[in-house]
């Protein structure tokens, strides 16, 4: 059976936006499944326990006529690296991590929170646009990304991009991608692999580039630096 790969979108956008990365990795021989979710409606942790947990305890337990996942993969865009990270440091933390091989794709992912987010939580209409999770993804200590700690239960990858088509440049210390830094996004201890691509935060999921090293991470836990 072809080892299920659930995709993650970014805050705001839809599941639409994962479609041509789905497409990808149904040729490479995996069996996407895009979840459309409710970014911003809920926190971090809701969407943990409602969206994450429910789809991923189906495939690993199986059931109409279909086997049980050996292992379950991830590919997420921007926030949805953090509820994946967090979902599987979770059970981790509860003595049941995801099965041995499970391996996360994370597409700048802001996992030392987001100097944009920093920005924008406190001007309005922001923060009533872009629901709870804006103020969740700051950069200071007590953020939701910086409180998980260090990557667990499951094989992480993160590519960061450098692109900055988006107006937020002089938020920035270092290279980024408009929205998030790739500093923050290489920033927890644990991760398998990094690596740095040219783009940027809205189109990082359409690069090619980007989908072959995705396939080849979860195929061999590990990007391609050549």
């Amino acid at each position: 059976m072809p080892d299920p790969v659930l995709l993650l979108h970014g805050l705001g956008r839809t599941g639409l936006s994962m479609v041509p990365l789905a497409r990808a990795l149904r040729r490479a021989g995996f069996s996407p499944h895009v979840v459309d979710y409710p970014s911003r409606r809920r926190t971090v942790q809701a969407l943990v326990e409602i969206v994450l947990a429910p789809r991923v305890n189906a495939l690993l337990a199986g059931g109409a006529g279909r086997e049980p996942a050996a292992r379950v993969h991830f590919v997420t865009h921007s926030l949805g690296g953090v509820v994946v990270r967090a979902f599987a440091a979770g059970r981790h933390d509860r003595g049941r991590p995801l099965p041995e091989g499970s391996r996360a794709v994370m597409l700048a992912p802001p996992h030392g929170g987001s100097e944009v987010a920093d920005a924008l939580r406190a001007r309005r209409p922001f923060p009533s646009v872009l629901g709870p999770t804006l103020g969740q993804l700051g950069t200071d200590a007590a953020s939701v990304p910086n409180a998980l700690g260090d990557v667990r239960g499951i094989e992480a990858g993160v590519i960061a991009g450098t692109g900055t088509r988006l107006p937020f440049g002089r938020l920035f210390a270092g290279p980024h991608d408009g929205l998030v830094s790739v500093a923050s996004a290489h920033a927890p201890g644990g991760l398998a692999d990094a690596i740095v691509l040219p783009p940027s935060h809205s189109t990082i999921m359409w690069s090619p580039e980007v989908i072959r090293q995705t396939v080849r991470f979860l195929r061999a836990g590990r990007f391609d630096s050549a």
